[in-house]
């Protein structure tokens, strides 16, 4: 066989790890917002309700940064076990061109 069924984009890749790491970034600034912004929920229930809303989507973000960081690093370490089998098989490769006269000597 000479071609072969798979093909791997590392711009791709490059960007997919890019992206989830600027995601990471802006779901963990939002925190520093929040104190921002209770002074603009007014008084009474709808303080409460938007306080208990915070806290609740705080729960739930911190699980979407964690989501994000190892999704993060599988895109990386896919991407890097792919460089390195590229590597293992263009040495393979140049290898088998030196058996057939194009080694020392001949």
């Amino acid at each position: 066989m000479s071609g072969s069924d798979l093909t791997v984009d590392y711009e791709f890749l490059s960007g997919c790890e890019r992206q989830l790491g600027n995601l990471r970034t802006t779901f963990k600034d939002i925190e520093n917002r929040r104190d921002d912004m209770n002074k603009h929920w007014g008084a009474g229930k709808i303080a409460d309700a938007m306080g208990d809303f915070v806290d609740n989507w705080d729960d739930y973000r911190t699980r979407l940064i964690e989501g994000l960081e190892s999704t993060g690093k599988l895109v990386a370490e896919t991407k890097q076990a792919f460089e390195k089998l590229d590597e293992e098989l263009e040495k393979q490769t140049k290898g088998k061109g030196k058996g057939k006269g194009e080694g020392k000597g001949q």
